[in-house]
């Protein structure tokens, strides 16, 4: 079978871990990830990546913060008053959120409770983490047309 080309659709494995070795996403216990090079449905470098890979041969990509979920912004991590957040519980660190964050709706991570307010951090949880994905082709599909 020829190499994987531009354009081509793939099914593919992914592994996912942070710098300490922690696996936060594997696909190889589900089935595979259809995706078709050229249509942005997947980080432009694991498509480069995987221009000239046969299937079952695996590459790794190791994308910095900035390719990958982003640069940590401090300015993101924001203290709201317990009134405006009209909760219908206790919120405890580490929960999600989902609040208003400088005019946007976003899901934000719990940092600190107390009495008067609640200190949310709405960086994604692996912003500033530089982040190794480890990915097989499964298959290549054939073409249509």
């Amino acid at each position: 079978m020829a190499p994987v080309t531009d354009g081509d659709t793939l099914l593919l494995h992914f592994t996912s871990t942070r710098p300490d070795g922690e696996v936060f996403e594997d696909t190889r216990m589900r089935e595979p990830v259809q995706v078709t090079l050229g249509k942005r449905q997947i980080n432009p470098l694991f498509e480069e990546a995987l221009i000239g890979k046969e299937p079952n041969e695996m590459v790794t990509v190791v994308l910095p913060p900035e390719k990958a979920y982003g640069k940590f912004r401090r300015k993101l991590v924001v203290t709201i008053k317990r009134k405006k957040l009209k909760l219908d519980h206790e919120p405890v660190p580490g929960e999600f959120l989902r609040v208003e964050v400088m005019g946007k709706p976003c899901l934000v991570t719990v940092v600190d409770v107390d009495e008067k307010s609640v200190t949310v951090d709405a960086n994604h949880p692996l912003a500033g983490e530089t982040i190794t994905y480890t990915i097989t082709v499964a298959a290549i599909l054939p073409r249509i047309g």
